[in-house]
């Protein structure tokens, strides 16, 4: 089995170029191996995430995490930090039952790898918040957190007005673990403004009052399509592939489509 390295990547804040280190799991140089290609196992009971990324990594394959995996809860440290706590979480649960596997059609120690993800929302002058709390930022669980969220965003950000009071980014940090349990990890950052009132209904999360930088519309109003390309998570998950096939873990053939 190859020696799998661990290789992150990040974009600067500043510039958006990205920005990428790579080590191996004693901290020394990695190196390029070989391997076939591989399908993806989420680690997510998030319909919607599953959706996106199924499209965000066509046509590569994407499953749904099996029932019965129990994955941590999220902590307030980083968004890499807790996107890798469920990747691994995920991975150890597939090493202890390997049934889990078999149920997807995937032979225990084959080519796999365990996505996750964490992402938020964060506005600038609001010290970055809701950050790492996005998802819990009104302290709703269920069908109503969503908008509860938005809703105490919005009541915070009243007076704040312009480019730069309304300026905000959705950040997202992916992470691929193998089954090695060493990890891969990316990042992408979706700049626009937080508009004054939801709108649209479509999306997820603060798509309603999220509107791209270029775009006079809320995430929530623009096609489905149009955001499997362009979003925060589509440029974590593409960020993603390049570091997966810089190390020759996938494939050098069809992958997703540059955005």
């Amino acid at each position: 089995m190859p020696s799998w390295s661990v290789r992150e990547r990040a974009q600067s804040p500043t510039t958006g170029d990205a920005v990428v280190s790579a080590r191996d799991a004693r901290g020394g140089e990695t190196g390029a191996a070989q391997a076939p290609a591989v399908r993806f196992v989420l680690a997510s009971g998030n319909r919607h995430k599953a959706r996106e990324f199924g499209a965000i990594l066509a046509p590569l394959r994407v499953d749904a995490m099996p029932a019965g995996v129990e994955l941590p809860p999220e902590g307030s440290e980083s968004f890499a930090a807790n996107a890798r706590a469920k990747a691994e979480a995920l991975a150890r649960a597939a090493a202890a039952d390997p049934a889990l596997l078999t149920g997807l059609g995937l032979e225990p120690g084959g080519p796999v790898l365990y996505l996750a993800d964490d992402s938020g929302l964060e506005v600038e002058a609001l010290g970055w918040a809701p950050g790492v709390m996005s998802a819990r930022y009104a302290g709703v669980d269920g069908p109503g957190a969503d908008r509860a969220n938005y809703e105490r965003l919005l009541r915070e950000m009243r007076g704040l007005v312009g480019p730069l009071g309304r300026r905000a980014r959705f950040v997202c940090s992916v992470v691929a673990v193998t089954p090695a349990m060493t990890y891969h990890t990316a990042s992408g950052q979706w700049w626009g403004a937080i508009a004054e009132a939801p709108r649209g209904e479509g999306g997820f999360g603060y798509d309603p009052v999220f509107v791209p930088e270029g775009s006079t519309l809320s995430v929530a109003e623009w096609p489905q399509a149009a955001k499997d390309r362009s979003s925060h998570r589509a440029r974590a998950g593409r960020a993603l592939i390049d570091v997966l096939r810089g190390e020759g873990l996938l494939h050098a053939g069809p992958g997703p489509r540059p955005g």
